[in-house]
């Protein structure tokens, strides 16, 4: 009985090791003994937008041929957020050819949308 117990534990501290376990993506790093968050530069920023176009694409929110697409333009809003251009002409509908991937400082993603507001 205690054998099937123990084995139950540590079966259950195993699940939620691997439930809570990072993700591998270096978004962001800890500065000050991991106190305070660090800013990002660019090339983080970029691949964090180019994770966020694939997650998208997996969770069925935007098409396919997004995955291809390359970064038009990376650029600071007026809050000194980044935003991250992607620009699909194969898409006929217009207002949806710009796909705009917000991101904060810290590398936390703020949103997506096709209106770059």
């Amino acid at each position: 009985m205690t054998k099937s117990i123990k084995t139950s534990l540590i079966l259950l501290a195993l699940t939620f090791t691997t439930l809570y376990a990072k993700n591998g993506y270096d978004y962001y790093y800890y500065g000050n003994n991991g106190t305070t968050y660090n800013k990002l530069n660019k090339s983080s920023i970029s691949k964090i937008a180019k994770e966020e176009i694939k997650r998208l694409i997996l969770e069925n929110k935007i098409s396919k041929n997004w995955r291809s697409i390359p970064i038009s333009e990376i650029k600071k809003s007026n809050s000194n957020d980044w935003v991250v251009t992607f620009n699909n002409l194969k898409i006929r509908n217009k207002s949806k050819q710009n796909l705009y991937v917000f991101v904060n400082l810290y590398g936390h993603i703020q949103g997506v949308n096709y209106t770059g507001h």
